[in-house]
């Protein structure tokens, strides 16, 4: 077992995510799981499991970890911007709210914050911008809590939000949709969900074994594949007519054109990716 059920508890924000609810199902067997969610009307993703989800407050932050012991805080909770999401909102969920949490953790002497994070270029947009922000301050406080900082290449799978870009674009190529694209040269890592929860997992077992008090791990496929090249492939497994009009939207300023991910800090640890990407397509669609 990663711990004692009984003893020790996890607290997950963004639990009813994608990431978070499958982490969160993924643990449960070993930990309690508690979590927090901007929105608990609808826990679609949770059904059947029963967590204890407060709403994402300072207060209910407070509630959550001085009330039971936390072992692991797992930071999932993020807004991209793909939904018209203003700056200050973006900033408030990628930054405020999880430094106040960062906050709260050490103060109730949680033993490790776990961040999700992202390889993108901190100037590339608001959402990648104010996740290197907090990446800096989970490495600044790392004296006060062991930070582990999972920067993840983009993952996909079955279930994943709409927003996400290959559902997204298996969703608009079945609809048989003409699809303005870029050029498509960006050489990309897609990551397959279930190797990324195998990551966290591993992780969690191995922190007592970490001992940098801040430690950053890449998670990816390995593999690169151009976005030209990824949705030739999709349109071809979803047989889909739709008219991909690559060149027609301009790249964005500091488009990261080669996503380069050193991957050897977690191979070390002894983790692997278990899914290529053609397999990791075809389960997906």
């Amino acid at each position: 077992m990663i711990g004692n059920r009984m003893e020790k508890t996890v607290l997950i924000t963004g639990i009813n995510g994608f990431l978070g609810s499958h982490l969160a199902k993924r643990l449960m067997k070993d930990y309690r799981v508690v979590g927090l969610e901007y929105q608990i009307d609808d826990l679609f993703r949770l059904k059947d499991c029963d967590f204890e989800v407060l709403v994402a407050s300072v207060d209910n932050m407070k509630k959550l970890l001085e009330n039971r012991t936390v072992a692991y805080v797992i930071h999932t909770a993020t807004f991209y911007g793909r939904n018209h999401e203003e700056m200050p909102q973006i900033a408030e969920t990628n930054l405020v709210m999880p430094f106040r949490l960062l906050d709260a953790a050490i103060k109730n002497h949680v033993q490790a914050f776990i961040n999700t994070d992202t390889v993108l270029d901190r100037y590339v947009s608001p959402y990648a911008l104010t996740k290197n922000q907090f990446r800096e301050w989970l490495y600044f406080r790392r004296n006060e809590i062991q930070g582990i900082n999972m920067q993840l290449e983009h993952f996909y799978g079955k279930g994943c939000s709409s927003s996400n870009f290959i559902s997204l674009m298996i969703d608009r190529l079945k609809r048989n949709e003409p699809i303005d694209l870029t050029a498509g040269e960006q050489l990309r890592d897609f990551i397959y969900y279930e190797d990324i929860l195998d990551a966290y997992e591993l992780v969690m077992r191995r922190a007592g074994q970490i001992s940098a008090r801040f430690a950053n791990y890449q998670v990816g496929s390995g593999e690169h594949i151009s976005i030209k090249d990824l949705m030739l492939r999709l349109k071809k497994m979803t047989g889909s007519a739709s008219e991909l009009n690559f060149g027609a939207v301009p790249y964005r300023e500091n488009e990261l054109m080669v996503s380069e991910t050193d991957m050897e800090p977690l191979r070390q640890l002894g983790w692997k990716p278990k899914h290529d990407i053609m397999e990791g397509l075809k389960k997906t669609i």
